[in-house]
């Protein structure tokens, strides 16, 4: 390991140090000065110790390596006086000399030794210093690759996948007749696709390395090395093909039609946590009362805004979810018949429903109401399509069926409906002055608190402002 280690130094940059190091014969020298002795002769053992003999710490080289994983290399480090510890194996300069690789190591990053010799201080505090145990962390690293890799050794042998010559990839081994999917070359890159023609996995080289890098439709992305085997040869091999293969069916990853499947689990997976974060209502237990006063219980649908994903891939048509100027627009109620039998029944806004529905625990409850107010203006074109601008409303207070309102995901947007208006008075943007005047004229009906209403005495953004209307024109003669 040691070696494959120095047959690359030629490929790291040199760092240029302050004083010039140089081991000659198991003497340390900083700029032709000796300052230390280092003792090899047991291999990946380097004992120092001062000119005059006396020890300074002894330094053991280890390393760990698995089936197609980076190697690990680390220092283990014993003082004079027995203590232990352990820091990586770093390489700061150009060399063939592991022994100097070493020293360079200590004093540039650690700061051991000097041209004067020992830094007895530094030696103290770093040994004190309290490290992670890099052969625990590279131990369970290398145990749990290794145990990978039996585990992939075995997924493949139960499946044996096998690359015919033009590239049909086949499970049973070489005489196997379930055809999984095929492979194909181009570009120094292998492409291996599934019966659905999804490109299960990628792998590309080159024809003087033998790493190969590969990535899989789930964004996976892994490396690996077979020497010789896994250089590409600018054209189509089936032996490289068939590593590609086992290498991706080590992985779980078994052709056919299995892609459709988990990006279809996929999708519903992400369909299922944006319903979850949205203020929507899928399926809750709830009540709708229609505008004679009927009720029906049964299991809710309404759909407050779009979600993230393709809202045709979310419900049913049945809830009128193609069409943004449906959102808020309806709500849909499935409940049992006085024949037992289930119904589906579909309610309006602008046709003044009150349903409620507990989400979460919470009973929440809605009015549907046309609205008065300065925002809708620029909607105004809208009424040449059919527009109408009556919305269900969350009920956020009510006194004798005076109400406030509020939008659902907008919780700041207030509206006013009185039971004896047939909308509902919109708190929109505009300034207070403005909206001051307009609500006025609207509850004109209730001549003293219109008149305070006028004259500003109230700050309509106020929720505890409008909660004191809502009393007010409540009691109002």
């Amino acid at each position: 390991m040691k070696k494959m280690i120095i047959m690359v130094l030629l490929l790291i940059p040199i760092i240029t140090f302050s004083q010039k190091i140089k081991v000659k014969k198991d003497v340390v020298y900083f700029d032709g000065k000796e300052v230390l002795k280092v003792n090899t002769k047991l291999r990946n053992n380097y004992k120092f110790t001062t000119p005059a003999g006396e020890k300074v710490f002894d330094i053991v080289f280890k390393g760990l390596g698995a089936d197609n994983l980076e190697g690990f290399q680390w220092l283990e480090m014993t003082s004079a006086e027995g203590e232990k510890t352990e820091i990586p194996y770093e390489v700061l300069t150009t060399s063939f000399n592991t022994t100097k690789l070493i020293v360079v190591l200590l004093k540039e990053k650690y700061e051991l030794f000097n041209s004067s010799g020992l830094v007895k201080d530094k030696i103290t505090a770093f040994f004190n210093k309290e490290r992670e145990v890099l052969s625990d962390k590279y131990l369970k690293a290398v145990t749990s690759a290794n145990a990978e890799a039996e585990e992939r050794k075995s997924t493949v042998g139960r499946y044996k996948p096998f690359v015919k010559d033009d590239g049909i990839i086949v499970f049973g081994g070489s005489q196997g007749s379930k055809i999984v999917g095929r492979v194909s070359y181009g570009n120094n890159t292998y492409y291996a696709n599934d019966l659905d023609g999804i490109t299960i996995g990628t792998a590309k080289g080159c024809s003087t390395c033998t790493t190969v890098k590969a990535t899989t439709y789930t964004d996976e992305t892994f490396e690996y090395d077979y020497g010789s085997k896994t250089m590409m040869s600018g054209r189509f091999s089936r032996s490289e093909a068939q590593v590609l293969v086992e290498e991706l069916v080590g992985r779980n990853y078994l052709f056919g039609r299995e892609a459709k499947q988990h990006k279809k689990r996929l999708h519903n997976e992400k369909v299922k946590i944006a319903k979850e974060n949205s203020i929507n209502l899928y399926g809750v237990p709830g009540s709708v009362t229609d505008k004679d006063g009927k009720t029906y219980t049964g299991t809710v649908y309404a759909i407050f805004e779009k979600l993230q994903l393709d809202p045709s891939k979310q419900v049913s048509d049945l809830y009128d979810m193609n069409s943004i100027d449906k959102y808020g627009k309806f709500v849909s109620i499935k409940y049992l018949n006085e024949k037992g039998r289930e119904r589906i029944k579909k309610f309006s806004a602008k046709n003044n429903i009150h349903f409620c529905a507990v989400d979460e625990g919470e009973e929440l409850c809605f009015y549907g109401t046309k609205t008065k107010g300065n925002a809708l203006k620029k909607l105004s074109n809208a009424s040449n399509f059919g527009f109408d601008n009556s919305y269900f409303y969350r009920i956020i207070y009510n006194l004798d069926d005076n109400m406030i309102l509020s939008k659902p995901g907008q919780d700041n947007l207030y509206v006013l409906k009185l039971k004896d208006k047939e909308v509902g008075f919109m708190i929109d943007e505009r300034n207070n002055e403005k909206l001051s005047d307009a609500l006025a004229k609207f509850i004109d009906n209730c001549k003293n608190l219109a008149a305070d209403i006028k004259q500003q005495d109230f700050d309509l953004k106020n929720l505890e402002n409008l909660r004191q209307i809502i009393n007010e024109y409540n009691s109002c003669k």
